[in-house]
């Protein structure tokens, strides 16, 4: 039960935007998992994709410098858990569960996350949602979750639609468990707009959704302005906000 890990590091939640659920703008403790079976086109963890070439992982020595010490592959989860503890400043919002995707990894991730609890830390779990089955496993133990809603531009995995709908049955079972969780759409200015719609239909009175472009910045601003109208006349006016990378505006992790 030893993960593969990516690196751990204490910085701020620079998704989400303004809505329910979100931690945006809070101090996280941020717990990266190596390995992911998608292929999103603006994968900003590329390198951490193939787990079985993650021979090492890192974890920052002092809060907030970036400076890192680094450790083999797998780690064990006792290994993980003092790396945040070292971290952890009195002002930590909640432990961010990240990668890659966290749920490939799901029984170090549920010890993990369990482990934490009981030390008395709030859990983010931010997934892809494309497997509910083992979001089931660690439902209970999130307290804030963000679920990617996959557009078709991503061109993550040939079956989109199914995808989809799985991510949407993700953000089900989180809810109906208890934690606080949004979804999020990443866009690019060849979006549609009836997908948008589509998206919304299925996410009505579930989540909010926050509406994020890719970075580098490339679709205009009238088209976001646009996307973010139709979400919010299926969906309601405080269901929809439109979220951005901040911390790359800040230069932190």
């Amino acid at each position: 039960m030893k993960p593969v890990m990516a690196e751990v590091f204490n910085s701020w939640q620079g998704e989400g935007g303004s809505v329910p659920g979100s931690a945006f703008g809070r101090r996280q403790i941020f717990v990266r998992f190596a390995g992911c079976d998608l292929h999103c086109q603006w994968c900003d963890s590329r390198e951490y994709i193939d787990a079985s070439k993650v021979s090492r992982w890192r974890y920052e020595i002092e809060p907030f410098t970036g400076k890192f010490e680094y450790k083999p592959n797998p780690a064990s989860v006792e290994d993980v858990v003092d790396a945040i503890l070292r971290l952890d400043t009195g002002d930590i919002h909640s432990v961010s569960y990240t990668g890659g995707e966290p749920t490939l990894q799901i029984k170090p991730l549920k010890a993990l996350m369990g482990k934490m609890k009981e030390l008395g830390f709030d859990n983010f779990l931010e997934t892809h949602g494309g497997l509910p089955e083992l979001v089931r496993e660690v439902a209970d133990l999130t307290d804030y979750a963000s679920v990617d809603i996959k557009d078709e531009t991503a061109r993550a995995t040939e079956g989109w639609r199914a995808l989809v709908l799985r991510e949407v049955e993700s953000i089900r079972i989180l809810k109906e468990a208890g934690a606080r969780v949004y979804a999020k759409l990443v866009v690019t200015s060849g979006t549609k707009i009836e997908n948008v719609r589509w998206y919304a239909e299925l996410l009505k009175g579930l989540a909010p959704l926050v509406i994020q472009p890719r970075e580098p910045i490339e679709i205009s601003q009238e088209r976001l302005m646009e996307l973010y109208r139709e979400v919010a006349l299926i969906m309601g006016r405080r269901d929809v906000g439109l979220s951005f990378q901040v911390h790359k505006y800040l230069h932190v992790l």
